[in-house]
């Protein structure tokens, strides 16, 4: 057998933010209850969950689990819920199956009141094929919270444990929190290693052998965890539990002034009318574009944009299509034409312009108004939509250019002069920019976004701002300022460039990005 021991100095949690997380996490069982589809989740979560057995959450319950994207009988979980008490003794029965890979677990929660005591998990794994006989373990762990929280004093056992048994080996990791130093926790951890059976003697020698560089592997992961606690665990602390996770970010961008911009807005405005349009197609593009109805961007005037490849490509292009439809026909699989269209409702340079788009059967469905593109003031847009087949967003969008050329000028006023509402079946969030003077003539954006979760999901939300909420800002802050590096590249070509040739520009990748997304794979 061999022995490891160590002690970790680290940042402690206070116990009513452990305490906060458990019943948040027993809300999010409570609320998202399956029906007969699944997972009462709107569109966004996959409808493997089913019960099958009994109500939710209460004693003989039963659920089943089979996600949707293995296309395996032998691939599930049953889930058995022994008792339920939020504020006294839950227990839930688990058995998966992966191929053969059999799982069984028994989860223990108790609760004391709106506190966390203990939470003990057990089980065992069972492997298929020949070598099955050694593909076996189990395990049991342990955490006793409320002896952690505890005065400190004797105790029989520490209160977090781990056990796992193999046929070959046995493995046990006990972890006690000792005499606090300096506000911190002082937690020592106990590793111990043996062979079972046959392998008993030569795990012995092979320990002895390695003590040492099993030593120097521990001693840098526990350095590690170490330092990845203290560093996050502080944030974390301060945060706590808010419903409404937001990051905020400052940079400084480029200028341009208000005239540049009524002049580029007026441009591309202008260039949008001059577009030609022969036998029904918009040329100047690659893209396929049909003028439907009525006259080239005036008010009723329908456009369709065809998102896959048309009808005129080669013979082969039309087999393979042929082939690819009736194979979709064939797994009872619906197929349809990608394509947009878009309607002109209103277009006028001094007055209001607006363009509004659906695609077929509505699955995606927005507009797009200006106010005036001789002095643009108002800009707002709205899509409405399923996203990349994952979820369904709805997107309305705002800029008060009036308040924006107040706000860099120094009015004071830092309300955002660009704010935009991001919607879906599990939360909401409000994106906004907000300017002020900066240095060297520089505009300086106060940018944030702020998040919060719907009915069941809320506490989720919560609970990823609590634990990934300086991954957030760090991603939010590199990807913010990869944005004004963009845009300072963008703008100042723009500028050198001219408005003028800077709205043809714009308005070549507007028309061309739709034939980039029109290429089979």
């Amino acid at each position: 057998m061999a022995r490891f021991q160590d002690t970790l100095t680290l940042v402690p949690v206070p116990r009513s933010l452990v305490d906060d997380v458990a019943r948040a996490l027993l809300d999010v069982l409570e609320k998202a209850s399956p029906n007969d589809d699944g997972l009462d989740a709107g569109a966004d979560l996959p409808g493997g969950v089913r019960l099958v057995e009994g109500e939710h959450l209460t004693a003989g319950a039963r659920y089943r689990v089979v996600p949707e994207e293995v296309d395996d009988e032998n691939t599930y979980a049953d889930l058995k819920v022994v008792s339920w008490n939020r504020t006294g003794e839950s227990q839930v029965e688990i058995t998966a199956d992966v191929k053969g890979h059999v799982v069984n677990m028994r989860a223990e929660l108790r609760m004391s009141g709106r506190r966390l005591e203990s939470l003990r998990v057990e089980g065992d794994y069972r492997g298929a094929g020949p070598l099955r006989m050694l593909l076996r373990a189990a395990w049991e762990v342990e955490g006793r919270f409320e002896d952690w929280w505890a005065s400190l004093g004797p105790r029989t056992t520490p209160p977090i444990s781990l056990r796992v048994k193999h046929p070959f080996a046995f493995v046990s990791c006990l972890v006690g929190r000792g005499e606090d130093d300096d506000g911190r926790w002082s937690v020592q951890s106990k590793l111990r290693l043996r062979g079972r059976w046959i392998a008993r003697p030569p795990a012995a020698i092979g320990l002895l052998v390695m003590r040492s560089r099993i030593r120097r592997i521990l001693g840098r992961a526990l350095d590690r965890t170490e330092a990845a606690w203290n560093g996050a665990v502080p944030g974390m602390v301060e945060r706590g539990l808010q419903e409404r996770v937001t990051v905020r970010h400052q940079v400084e961008v480029k200028p341009v002034s208000r005239e540049w911009v009524e002049d580029y807005m007026a441009a591309l405005h202008r260039h949008i009318g001059e577009l030609r349009v022969e036998n029904g197609r918009l040329m100047d593009t690659s893209a396929d574009i049909r003028l439907l109805e009525g006259e080239h961007i005036q008010p009723g005037a329908r456009y369709r944009i065809a998102l896959e490849p048309n009808s005129e490509t080669t013979q082969h292009n039309e087999t393979t299509q042929h082939n690819e439809t009736k194979e979709h026909n064939e797994t009872g699989k619906k197929r349809r034409t990608e394509s947009l269209d878009i309607s002109v409702t209103a277009w006028d340079p001094d007055g209001s312009s607006r363009i509004e788009f659906n695609s077929p059967e509505n699955a995606r469905t927005g507009w797009a108004e200006l106010d005036s593109a001789e002095k643009p003031t108002i800009v707002r847009a709205a899509f409405d939509g399923e996203f990349e087949e994952i979820t369904r967003l709805k997107v309305t969008a705002e800029g008060d250019l009036e308040r924006w050329w107040a706000d860099v000028g120094g009015s004071g006023d830092d309300r955002p002069a660009f704010t935009a509402k991001v919607e879906q079946p599990l939360g909401e969030g409000i994106f906004s920019i907000a300017g002020s003077p900066g240095e060297d003539d520089r505009w300086k954006l106060d940018v944030s976004f702020t998040a919060e979760g719907r009915g069941w999901a809320r506490p989720l939300i919560a609970m990823a701002g609590l634990l990934s909420g300086d991954a957030i800002q760090e991603t939010f802050t590199s990807t913010t300022d990869e944005a004004a590096t963009d845009w300072d590249d963008t703008i100042s070509k723009a500028i050198q460039a001219g408005p003028d040739l800077a709205a043809k520009t714009t308005l070549h990748h507007l028309l061309n990005e739709s034939a980039a997304t029109a290429k089979p794979d």
